[in-house]
Formats: structure tokens, C-alpha cells, sequence
């Protein structure tokens, strides 16, 4: 399977190109230690859990492409707006680019915000049957601004860039080139029928965890994942 990023701009594409999420691991994430103390005779921490690792290193980041400060005003007594500022040789997307609050009337954190749009100069392009879902990446507990996530079927669209809505979280930030924008993760669609059932004895059963001190899930049950 191949997924592609292709890029309108040469200096974004030569200087912060998407890269595999494995590779893009937060800091916070790396510093920590398997275990809080001795092997086996401490805590294990969130790095033993493999769940959360493939959460973390599936699929592929995209980078903020350009200097962008973000600021917030009132707009009237019950909206809150915003301002970008760019530098003066980026013109490929408006500063006051985004959508307004009607369009999505949910209050944030008591407050009636306007949308920004972060605009990024690539078209993602998978195979026939696969979309991708596009959100802020997991576990880097970004708190400036929310990146809000979407499915976009990347085998059919054709605009030449992307443009993903956000909401600014505080009053005034610089969003610098190469951090850390969205996660894109590639997957199959397909149609999926839903049931329910009792099985009681089922869920008493013994479980192959048991015999393990520690990893159980990561010996037994995980399956590696490739994003390359």
C-alpha cells in the first residue's frame, strides 16, 4: 500500500515534509522510563502499554508550514474572533481564512468562538477504497489550539491543498514552522453491520494474560503496524 503527499509549494516540501508518526514521538513520551522504578518490581508506565504506542506512531504527520501568530478579540458581547498575522512573503492562504461560529454553534468552554482554518500546501492520495482520517496528533497534548478531526476520502478528492478547522485555545501564540500539525492515519473503508450478544461464561473465562508477569498484551495479542 502507498500513500502519497504531493505538494504546491517546493521550499514547504524540501524543508517539512510529512513524516511516519513513529518518528514524530513527543518528547514527553520518549523520556519515559518503561517502568517507574526497578524491572518488574515497580509500576509499569504508560510506555509498557502497546495500545497507546500504536495510537502514537500510526500513520504520518503533517507540519505547520509557515510562522503564523494567532491572536483573539471580542467581537461583540458574546463572540470571540481572531487575527492572524503571516509573514509578508506567504500570500497562499488569507490570514482571516476560517469560518464563523454560526457555522458550527457549539460554545467552547462558555465562550462563542469563530473557527480558524490551517491551511497546509499538500494533497494526500491513497488507493481506490482507502480515506484517511485527519486530527491533531495523539498524545502531544497540544494546548494553544484544537485541531478538529475529519475523514476525507483521499482517493477521489483533488484539491491541490488542505484546509483543516481549528478553534485558538488561548489569546495570543506563535504557531512556528515544523511543529507538529496533524496526524493522518489511512484507512479501508468498508460497510460494517452491528449485533449485540449476552455470553456470560464468556466473559468469566480465563485469560492467556495470566501467565505473564508483565507485557501479556504486547507477547500475546499485538500485531506490529508499518507506516514507512
Amino acid at each position: 500500500m502507498k500513500i502519497k503527499f504531493i505538494c504546491g509549494d517546493a521550499a514547504v516540501h524540501n524543508n517539512y515534509p510529512p513524516q511516519p508518526a513513529s518518528k514524530v514521538r513527543p518528547d514527553w513520551y520518549n523520556k519515559t522510563t518503561p517502568w517507574e522504578g526497578q524491572p518488574h518490581n515497580s509500576l509499569p508506565t504508560i510506555k509498557k502499554c502497546m495500545p497507546v504506542y500504536d495510537t502514537i506512531t500510526s500513520g504520518y504527520i503533517i507540519f505547520n508550514p509557515v510562522e503564523q501568530r494567532i491572536q483573539t478579540y471580542q467581537r461583540d458581547e458574546e463572540h470571540e474572533g481572531f487575527r492572524r498575522t503571516y509573514p509578508q512573503g506567504w500570500q497562499n492562504q488569507s490570514p482571516s481564512e476560517g469560518h464563523a461560529h454560526s457555522q458550527c454553534p457549539v460554545a467552547i468552554n462558555g465562550t462563542k468562538k469563530d473557527y480558524i482554518t490551517f491551511s497546509v500546501p499538500w494533497r494526500i492520495e491513497t488507493p481506490p477504497g482507502y480515506s484517511c482520517i485527519i486530527q491533531s496528533p495523539f498524545y502531544h497534548f497540544e494546548e494553544r489550539f484544537k485541531l478538529y478531526p475529519a475523514i476525507i476520502d483521499t482517493d477521489t478528492i483533488d484539491v491541490p491543498w488542505n484546509n483543516w478547522p481549528g478553534v485558538a485555545m488561548q489569546d495570543d501564540f506563535i504557531l512556528a514552522p515544523g511543529e507538529p500539525l496533524a496526524q493522518i492515519i489511512p484507512f479501508k473503508r468498508e460497510d460494517w453491520e452491528m449485533e449485540t450478544e449476552i455470553n456470560e461464561e464468556g466473559i468469566k473465562r480465563d485469560s492467556a494474560l495470566k501467565f505473564y508477569l508483565s507485557d501479556a498484551y504486547s507477547k500475546i495479542f499485538h500485531r506490529k503496524k508499518k507506516f514507512k
